[in-house]
């Protein structure tokens, strides 16, 4: 099964800095400069090279099963402080700064793609969470947006954690984007995955719109309700979609999110007509969990695709669609 956890936000910077800040004055500095096993700085069209290199190497999570997202990948090597003042050092396990403060890196990226994917790999034995960044900046000179901010929990000196964020946000010409973390000494950035689909390729970002949801009395109605356990139920996913005219989706991007859970399954997500491939589009682990990912689907001519829970496995859900492939 191919698990993917989806970010979590709503930490403060003022909250991470002030942990951060307390824990500075306790932790020996590492030597600067320090060669450690580097990831490609880039691979935006090489998918096989960052699977091989990176994922090794950053511990990062399966490349999503979306058509046509490619990957980029950047290193603690390309962060720089925020405040010079603050240093930077060059560890085998990543790099930081040398008293609580912020590692950046800039994205370069250029107008017209979309961002589907932020995902971080940071070494964080400080005690307390950290938390990765991307943020935008409008040259207009407008105060800058937080996009995604996953948590870092806390871990041991030598494991290398991922954190990922998914959305569906279009690059515009004035946007400049960075990436970092809010950091103490022990919190190290080991690298940096973006995964984003190129211009025009074929992707239309909407509104998101809920197409269905399993719970009584919960919109939409007039769908199936009841908890999904051990079978299959076909579910219109362009169910209340408004498309333009001429347009017939192949494939959706989704977030599913898991609800009222028995205390372990999987629920797998595919095109209507086809064989079960037998992957899981959302993982839990525990009873009574909540776990939403983004994930791709094909859909029929019709909207349709199934919705499958193994044996020994029940929960209930509900779908958002973010864009459509056409």
């Amino acid at each position: 099964m191919d698990h993917k956890e989806a970010g979590t936000g709503g930490v403060s910077r003022r909250t991470v800095l002030a942990g951060a800040g307390g824990l500075a004055g306790t932790i020996a500095l590492g030597a600067p400069r320090a060669a450690f096993a580097a990831p490609p700085p880039l691979g935006p069209d090489d998918p096989a090279l960052v699977r091989a290199a990176l994922a090794t190497q950053a511990g990062f999570p399966p490349l999503a099963v979306v058509p046509g997202l490619r990957y980029r990948c950047w290193t603690g090597s390309d962060a720089t402080p925020y405040t010079w003042s603050d240093g930077r050092y060059i560890t085998t396990t990543g790099a930081y700064c040398s008293t609580g403060g912020q590692l950046r890196i800039a994205l370069g990226l250029e107008a017209g793609i979309t961002i589907f994917e932020t995902t971080f790999a940071v070494v964080n034995s400080s005690g307390s969470d950290a938390v990765g960044v991307v943020d935008r900046q409008g040259i207009d000179g407008s105060i800058p947006e937080q996009v995604t901010s996953p948590i870092i929990p806390t871990g041991g000196a030598g494991t290398v954690q991922t954190a990922s964020a998914f959305l569906s946000r279009k690059v515009a010409a004035t946007d400049l984007y960075s990436a970092g973390i809010y950091t103490s000494s022990t919190v190290r950035l080991y690298g940096f995955r973006l995964g984003y689909l190129p211009a025009a390729y074929g992707y239309v970002p909407i509104a998101p719109k809920r197409v269905y949801d399993s719970r009584a009395g919960n919109p939409p109605l007039g769908v199936t309700k009841g908890q999904l356990t051990n079978t299959t139920r076909v579910i219109n996913l362009l169910n209340g979609v408004t498309l333009p005219a001429g347009v017939t989706p192949v494939g959706l991007l989704v977030n599913l999110a898991v609800v009222n859970t028995t205390p372990s399954g999987f629920l797998s997500l595919y095109q209507n007509g086809i064989p079960d491939p037998g992957t899981s589009s959302i993982n839990w682990f525990t009873a009574n969990e909540i776990v939403a990912n983004t994930t791709y689907t094909g859909i029929d001519t019709n909207g349709n695709a199934i919705a499958k829970v193994p044996a020994n496995a029940s929960t209930d859900f509900f779908i958002d669609v973010v864009g459509y492939y056409a």
